[in-house]
């Protein structure tokens, strides 16, 4: 028994001293707690006085010639990191204005650069701004797609290259509004669902070396903004070669109109290709079809 209470003592004597230990560890913490609140103010005053001047000094936001009022918010948003540009190689074809707000064509064309990584296009005042973001591994700087717009907007379209410089290009459109905000077509019938991925596609040859590849996919494309209609939108679509390797990557967003109509233009040989396209959305559902590239016809 005196063994047993022996043991007791101890265990109650080791306790109170790792009690101790805590509460002297505890004090120690809420000490430097209370030091690190008492300094936010400080540091806090200091980032915000220092951040804003570095972030000027390390870059020029240079004027914008659309005069959009979102601009620079758009350029810290979706251009970050490097030196902005506005570059006439960056050439944005698109309706002065739009004759049907939930549908308007863009082409971008950025293929006199070189080592392109990314192209980014948003339109400035639209609810959600971002159209979409290109990353062409093996396929020419160039993307067609359509648009829907909430108002007259500026499209203003960035392309990244390897040095890190964003190449902007963009375009004004006039529009009637309410391309966003207003359910789409396919909620007015009963078996959309059953039509749901069903695509339509095409490629051709443009040169001995690329090719050019449109696909049309039937999806609501939903913002997310119209009234008890939760968002719901393809948002990846990637183009594989024979080997696997990807050809092109895509990531689309809310505003990309309903049934998305895409063109790029893939980098191919000279013999009969074909390529895999994979596509995907917001709810997981998976979509795929191989699309076969001619051979360069016999002179």
């Amino acid at each position: 028994m005196c063994g047993l209470l022996g043991k007791s003592a101890n265990g109650t004597a080791n306790a109170m001293l790792a009690t101790k230990r805590t509460i002297s560890l505890r004090q120690r913490f809420v000490t430097r707690v209370s030091v690190v609140k008492n300094s936010v103010p400080v540091v806090c005053l200091f980032l915000c006085l220092i951040f804003p001047a570095l972030s000027h000094a390390s870059r020029d936001i240079p004027a914008d010639p659309f005069e959009s009022v979102m601009w620079k918010l758009m350029v810290e948003r979706h251009f970050p990191g490097g030196e902005v540009v506005f570059d006439s190689r960056v050439k944005v074809s698109a309706p002065k204005s739009a004759e049907n707000q939930f549908h308007v064509p863009i082409t971008v064309d950025a293929t006199e650069l070189s080592d392109v990584e990314e192209i980014v296009a948003v339109a400035d005042l639209n609810p959600i701004a971002h159209i979409l973001t290109v990353r062409p591994k093996k396929s020419l700087s160039f993307v067609g797609f359509r648009v829907k717009l909430q108002q007259a907007t500026p499209i203003h379209v960035g392309v990244r290259t390897s040095d890190g410089v964003w190449h902007m290009g963009g375009a004004y459109i006039d529009a009637a509004g309410g391309g966003c905000t207003a359910p789409a077509m396919a909620h007015g019938m009963n078996n959309w669902m059953k039509t749901l991925g069903k695509t339509r596609a095409s490629t051709r040859r443009e040169s001995p070396l690329s090719a050019r590849m449109t696909i049309r996919m039937r999806h609501p494309m939903d913002t997310g903004l119209a009234a008890g209609i939760p968002a719901f939108f393809m948002n990846q679509i990637t183009v594989q070669d024979a080997a696997g390797e990807t050809v092109a990557e895509l990531d689309l967003y809310e505003p990309v109109s309903e049934n998305p109509t895409i063109t790029i233009k893939p980098k191919v040989g000279q013999v009969e290709e074909t390529l895999s396209v994979l596509a995907r959305d917001t709810e997981g559902n998976e979509f795929g079809f191989p699309l076969t590239v001619p051979a360069v016809a016999a002179q």
